[in-house]
């Protein structure tokens, strides 16, 4: 029987990639992640009333609203800036969810390698970042429908931020498809660039140079 029918991977004659977290990193690590989510959900919990006071249609410009988190001094916020602490907010949520459950999982097989401990750190400033990106092309109109009366929409924007965080590889290939789309030139700068670099001697024919072996014995790579 192969060790994969085992259940055993064959990743595990490795023991520094299969060092698993010690019980009190691990208990540190879970503690983490729950104060985390009741920081976030309370943070969020307190700005919500702000946030549906300034984005109301009979609000004017430059309206200013008082936000106290946790009665921690208090914070005058604009319509504008409450929204960008409810993304961050909202994203930070979708991101928890996702390490939590990773960390459950894998604490639950007794996989959790100590290798993937930055991933869990720094798992919701991704998740924040890449919400944030997204909410600055929402904004300025790039996305199809974003714009018009329901463009300022708390409920909309904070739920798109949340599935940021919760799914960033798919946050991330979307902003790729749009960096390709908006950036797009439709000819291969490298080539070009690769032509004008070489001297006037030692420029090679498209035909010649097609002929050339690839790889490490061969010209090109």
């Amino acid at each position: 029987m192969s060790e994969a029918e085992n259940g055993r991977d064959p990743a595990d004659d490795d023991p520094e990639a299969t060092r698993c977290l010690s019980p009190s990193a691990t208990t540190a690590l879970g503690v983490f992640l729950l104060a985390e989510v009741v920081l976030v959900c309370g943070a969020l919990i307190s700005l919500w009333p702000v946030v549906l006071v300034l984005v109301q249609p009979e609000t004017q410009d430059g309206s200013v609203d008082r936000w106290s988190p946790f009665g921690l001094g208090s914070w005058s916020l604009t319509a504008d800036a409450a929204m960008l602490f409810a993304v961050i907010l909202c994203s930070a949520l979708g991101s928890f969810v996702h390490a939590a459950t990773s960390f459950a999982t894998y604490v639950g097989n007794r996989r959790l390698y100590a290798s993937w401990l930055w991933w869990y750190l720094l798992r919701a400033g991704i998740g924040v970042a890449l919400a944030l990106l997204v909410y600055f092309l929402l904004r300025g109109g790039l996305f199809a429908g974003s714009s018009g009366a329901g463009a300022t929409n708390p409920y909309g924007f904070s739920g798109i931020a949340g599935l940021c965080g919760l799914f960033s590889k798919q946050a991330a290939d979307k902003l790729r498809e749009i960096c390709d789309t908006i950036l797009s030139t439709g000819r291969d700068g490298d080539r070009e660039r690769q032509d004008k670099l070489e001297p006037e001697g030692e420029r090679t024919d498209p035909a010649t140079a097609a002929a050339r072996p690839s790889g490490p014995g061969g010209g090109s790579t």
